[in-house]
C-alpha cells in the first residue's frame, strides 16, 4: 500500500518527469495570458484576456493548470504597488 501511494504521489506531482523551463513558456506566448500544465510546464492554452482563457479552459474541461500573464519584453516589469 505504501509503495502504491508513493508511486501515485510521484505521478500526480510530476516527480521524475522532464519539465520545460518557465522562461521558454513565457517566450512562446509573450503578451498573452497562458495556462501552464503544473506537471510539465508546457503551455496548454493562451489568450489575450483572462476571461477568454478561462472560457477556453472550461470549454475544453482542462484542469490542473496555473494561469499566468506572460509579459512582452517591451512592457515594463511591475515590481511593487507603491
Amino acid at each position: 500500500m505504501r509503495t502504491w501511494l508513493r508511486a501515485r504521489w510521484r505521478k500526480v506531482m510530476g516527480v521524475g518527469s522532464v519539465r520545460q523551463p518557465l522562461a521558454e513558456a513565457f517566450a512562446e506566448c509573450a503578451g498573452n495570458w497562458i495556462a501552464i500544465d503544473r506537471a510539465t510546464n508546457e503551455v496548454v492554452a493562451a489568450a489575450p484576456t483572462p476571461y477568454a482563457l478561462t472560457a477556453d479552459l472550461r470549454a475544453r474541461q482542462i484542469k490542473n493548470v496555473a494561469v499566468l500573464r506572460a509579459r512582452d519584453l517591451a512592457e515594463p516589469e511591475l515590481v511593487g504597488l507603491g
